[in-house]
């Protein structure tokens, strides 16, 4: 830290820089707090609904506070700390109709559609119990977009085979998230934060399994949050079974009203301009 300390000034130094951002995490504390050895104006943003050690850190000495949730307003000073919400792509604000969406995908165009997203590098458990579930699903009325990651997507393209049911569709990564969203009448995924972020930006009725081993348990934190203001519904990893998946996904279909109701609630949560207003906030420190 103090190695990267002397760096960071060096850096700033050289960029005349008249504002620093930091988002957490160790490399940012470093050029932040640089930045507040000599005077500079800086801003942080907490993603989670419990801080990180280094923004509960730097926070102390950051100049604005910006927060993804209501909740975390308690943790900082409340004269600097401004709730935003996390900032989501652009195009997440404009979604291609329903349609034209499944269409994409090669998914049938008037069945109920659930999108299962483990993130980027995809969630072994979370994938191997969706894969069951699509497994004894059979011919029910519903289909799975799912992505599993990279390192996953060869065990799981096995059981898309095994399945035969041409109703489970798995991909190592979905890149036109636009589209994804739009298919999809109620998403499976994990909580990170910039998940749940689009989201509720979109207003998608969500089943959230916190990833149990994140620190300071902040997935779990995040999903609880969206479910007690109705948007979504939490299942924790250990009591996650192909049978509990597929009862709530029945239960979904059975009740579209409490289906749209969820997304109404999941809605009233997003903050789709977020990344408007950090800009807006930053800008005015300048």
């Amino acid at each position: 830290m103090a190695r990267n300390l002397g760096s960071a000034r060096s850096a700033l130094k050289d960029f005349d820089a008249d504002l620093v951002i930091g988002t957490g995490g160790y490399a940012a504390a470093a050029v932040v707090l640089a930045q507040v050895a000599q005077r500079g104006r800086t801003l942080i943003h907490e993603q989670n609904v419990v801080p990180g050690r280094t923004n509960r850190f730097i926070g102390r000495f950051a100049d604005k506070i910006c927060v993804t949730f209501e909740d975390t307003l308690r943790f900082f000073p409340a004269a600097k700390t401004i709730l935003t919400g996390l900032p989501v792509r652009a195009e997440l604000k404009h979604l291609p109709n329903k349609a034209g969406a499944r269409r994409a995908f090669n998914l049938e165009e008037g069945l109920f559609t659930v999108l299962v997203l483990g993130g980027s590098q995809g969630a072994r458990q979370l994938n191997r119990v969706v894969g069951e579930a699509a497994g004894i699903a059979g011919s029910e009325p519903f289909q799975i977009l799912h992505q599993v990651g990279e390192r996953n997507f060869e065990e799981a393209s096995a059981v898309q085979s095994a399945a035969d049911s041409g109703r489970y569709r798995v991909l190592a990564y979905i890149e036109d998230m636009r589209s994804a969203y739009a298919a999809a009448d109620l998403v499976i995924s994990r909580s990170g934060a910039s998940t749940v972020a689009e989201i509720t930006a979109i207003g998608i009725p969500a089943i959230f399994v916190p990833y149990p081993f994140a620190f300071a348990d902040h997935q779990r934190l995040n999903a609880e949050y969206v479910a007690r203001r109705g948007g979504a519904v939490v299942l924790a990893e250990a009591q996650l079974t192909a049978s509990a998946l597929l009862q709530q996904v029945r239960g979904f279909m059975e009740s579209p009203e409490s289906l749209s109701s969820m997304g109404a609630a999941s809605r009233s949560l997003g903050m789709p301009c977020a990344a408007d207003e950090v800009a807006r906030i930053a800008a005015g420190m300048i």
